[in-house]
């Protein structure tokens, strides 16, 4: 038996045993014509192996995340293209996930972690989409145009340790189910359920969230470590629009001039700080850790970081931004006779004597 490194590639049909109960002669015509006009063509293109077929998908290799990724693409646009002229009951939908990793080969097929994580991130995959590891994101970023979207880190069935992952949509992969590319949990809205949701300790209050991030990061300002206790604070924004509270009404305290901070009134836990953008909009910062599922939105950008308290060691390589160099921020404080990184707030004493004492 050999070993090496192989991006290993797995791909089915979205609801097949639906097709297959519907019209089970039409299925497996559209498989093979699928199998012989698209899929073996475009991988002969780049460079790619079946291993196996698996009824309605399949197994494949590739000497390169590059050369994967690119057959998936293209895949999937051919597969979008060859249904746009065709009815919908006979249009297939392909999900695809990629991996790479260290393989045993043994003769023609190939075992490993690294096939089994492929084959979970296949599942992951939404209809017409492509789902990547991030090991794969690393190879093909800056060679491949299209963008995929970080997911964050998956706990994958049978697999010890979280995997990071993107995904990738293309757009009108079925022309009677139009969706847009980018953002891959838009699907969600679209169904009538939130794509996520979170809330308090106690559960006293609620929110569901609706649409994209407007940002997501840490901050390190010194409202956030005196508001939570904590050296800096993990936070994901949405417009007003994007989410809905249910429950108890958060109890507010206006932090600042320029925000307002909402707590539950039972348990004490902060939720969000609401703040309004330059642009006349009004936004949420939700405290990352309340979301039911912290560990999908993964942090883009260390924030404040003027005040980044000395011992906290950040090995990430994560853009870093003062408060004064945001523009928006420095417009808002502006707005209110401060200083562009803000007011500097001083000992426990001093802010006892301070307008902060009295804002309610």
């Amino acid at each position: 038996m050999e070993r090496r490194l192989a991006a290993i590639l797995f791909y089915d049909v979205v609801g097949y045993s639906k097709f297959m109960g519907r019209d089970e002669a039409s299925t497996i015509d559209a498989l093979k014509a699928n199998r012989s006009m698209i899929i073996a063509p475009i991988a002969k293109q780049h460079c790619g192996r079946t291993i196996q077929v698996l009824g309605d998908g399949g197994f494949m290799e590739f000497a390169s995340a590059v050369d994967a990724v690119r057959f998936a693409i293209a895949m999937q646009n051919a597969v979008a293209e060859r249904n746009s002229e065709l009815p919908k009951e006979q249009c297939l939908i392909y999900r695809i996930g990629i991996n790479i990793g260290d393989v045993v080969a043994d003769e023609d097929y190939i075992y490993g972690d690294g096939v089994n994580i492929a084959a979970r991130l296949e599942g992951l995959a939404l209809p017409g989409g492509i789902c990547i590891a991030s090991v794969v994101y690393e190879q093909i970023a800056g060679r491949i145009e299209q963008k995929f979207d970080d997911l964050g880190y998956r706990t994958l069935k049978n697999i010890l340790k979280p995997v990071r992952i993107y995904a990738f949509r293309i757009l009108d992969a079925d022309k009677n189910n139009k969706a847009p590319s980018g953002w891959p949990y838009m699907t969600a809205a679209k169904e009538k359920q939130p794509v996520t949701a979170g809330g308090c300790l106690c559960g006293s209050v609620r929110y569901e969230i609706w649409g994209e991030p407007a940002g997501l990061g840490y901050c390190h300002c010194r409202f956030c470590q005196l508001a939570l206790g904590a050296p800096l604070n993990a936070w994901v924004a949405y417009e007003e629009n994007a989410i809905s509270f249910a429950g108890d009404e958060a109890k507010i305290y206006k932090s600042s001039p320029i925000a307002e901070r909402g707590f539950c009134g039972n348990c004490g836990t902060s939720l969000y700080t609401d703040i309004r953008g330059s642009d006349g909009l009004r936004y949420y910062s939700i405290r990352l850790a309340t979301l039911d599922n912290p560990e999908n939105f993964p942090p883009k950008l260390h924030f404040g970081v003027e005040s980044k308290l000395p011992w906290l060691d950040i090995n990430d390589d994560l853009p870093r931004i003062c408060t004064e160099d945001d523009p928006e921020l420095a417009k808002r404080w502006a707005a209110v006779g401060q200083p562009k990184r803000g007011p500097i707030l001083g000992t426990a004493m001093e802010r006892q004597h301070s307008d902060l004492k009295d804002q309610k």
